[in-house]
């Protein structure tokens, strides 16, 4: 529900995350684009699950402004949270391991979506993905010109200007790759910086 009195742009993304009575995990994701009006009630999306007594449910859901991607809203819910917690450091693995390099694509134009399918190919083979999403978004400027920022953490790690040349478009996907990479490491050393 939109309590202010502005209409409103927004981007949503819902992830549920099911654990079965053998342990194993599924999850689902979905997201889109949406406008509410002041006071407007709306449904984004809906879900159904087949819940045995003994499965487990989680689910997230997100929702950010479409012109600034700040996140305006967050939400979540668990059912038989209980179960999730059996096991827990091999659970939270095996959801970690299970999300590690998921890419979210959040490009408006056909520049934009060649970059990302290039960006897929390529990050979908590394061995070493991150267990943080990464989100790949344009934003239109002035002109035919875009800009494309890669985001991890709701940090903008790189960010370049759209152009549909193919040689181009490699060059930027090499760099994105380094600076996931150099994040991923930073990350990981201050990470082990606490560990005693």
């Amino acid at each position: 529900m939109n309590n202010t009195t502005v209409y409103k742009e927004l981007n949503y993304l819902l992830v549920s995350i099911k654990k079965g009575n053998g342990g194993n995990l599924s999850n689902n994701q979905q997201s889109g684009k949406f406008s509410v009006n002041p006071n407007e009630v709306k449904i984004l999306s809906e879900i159904s699950v087949n819940l045995e007594s003994k499965d487990a449910l989680k689910a997230f859901l997100y929702i950010r402004d479409e012109e600034t991607q700040k996140l305006v809203a967050k939400d979540s819910l668990e059912l038989n949270s209980d179960l999730f917690k059996k096991k827990t450091a091999k659970i939270e693995e095996d959801a970690a391991y299970e999300l590690r390099g998921l890419t979210i694509d959040e490009t408006k134009t056909k520049v934009g979506k060649d970059f990302y399918d290039m960006f897929y190919m390529q990050y979908s083979q590394l061995p070493d993905k991150s267990s943080s999403a990464v989100t790949i978004t344009e934003l239109p400027l002035r002109g035919t010109s875009g800009q494309i920022n890669i985001q991890m953490e709701d940090k903008i790690i790189y960010s370049f200007m759209t152009n549909p040349a193919e040689d181009y478009l490699k060059e930027q996907l090499v760099y994105s790759l380094k600076y996931i990479k150099e994040f991923n490491a930073k990350k990981n050393l201050i990470k082990n910086e606490f560990i005693y």
